[in-house]
């Protein structure tokens, strides 16, 4: 008889995705360890020898989520230099994740100041749009952008493209963001271009 072998990492990202899912879902207070235990199928024991506590999941589930979605939004920059190229790989990436991991996305516009453990900055402050901030600040200094305050500029942008965000999740918007994203990058793009 062959001896089962399960990877630990597969076990916890089994238990990263159920409790990003029900702290979507129910809030971080408003969900038990109970709870991520069974929507994983990880046991208890197993949870608290990875992570500790509740908080110190909680911890690890929002760095890693705010870091992948960092990697593989570099990943898209890569060779691009026009800041509309850049402000682009964003808005598809953001909208491939809503299609793909509409969790890992509901999760980044649930997350808020004092929601979660280690959540001191709001979504605008976290690396990923601290970069588009960057992007869009290069982008006012080139001319490809009016001039003007670059933080107000990159809220212009990623304003558009957030809500969309929204009202898929919502199923307000039917059609896949992809699908849309022609109309929706250039409605956002043409709030801050120069002109």
């Amino acid at each position: 008889m062959k001896k089962r072998v399960i990877d630990p990492q597969d076990k916890m990202e089994k238990v990263i995705h159920a409790a990003r899912k029900l702290f979507v879902e129910k809030g971080y207070h408003g969900v038990s360890v109970p709870e991520i235990v069974k929507a994983s199928g990880v046991s208890v024991g197993a949870i608290y020898l990875h992570f500790g506590n509740k908080e110190n999941l909680a911890s690890s589930i929002y760095k890693k989520t705010l870091d992948e979605f960092l990697a593989m939004f570099t990943e898209r920059l890569a060779g691009k230099d026009a800041t509309q190229a850049k402000l682009r790989a964003f808005s598809e990436l953001t909208f491939d994740i809503t299609e793909e991991d509409p969790d890992m996305m509901a999760y980044m516009l649930t997350v808020r100041p004092g929601s979660f453990p280690d959540c001191s900055a709001p979504l605008c402050s976290t690396k990923p749009f601290l970069e588009v901030q960057r992007i869009v600040a290069e982008g006012i200094a080139s001319g490809e952008i009016k001039p003007g305050n670059y933080l107000l500029a990159a809220v212009s942008y990623t304003g558009v493209i957030v809500r969309a965000v929204e009202l898929r999740l919502q199923g307000v918007l039917q059609d896949p963001l992809p699908e849309l994203a022609d109309e929706l990058i250039e409605n956002a793009w043409a709030s801050i271009r120069a002109v």
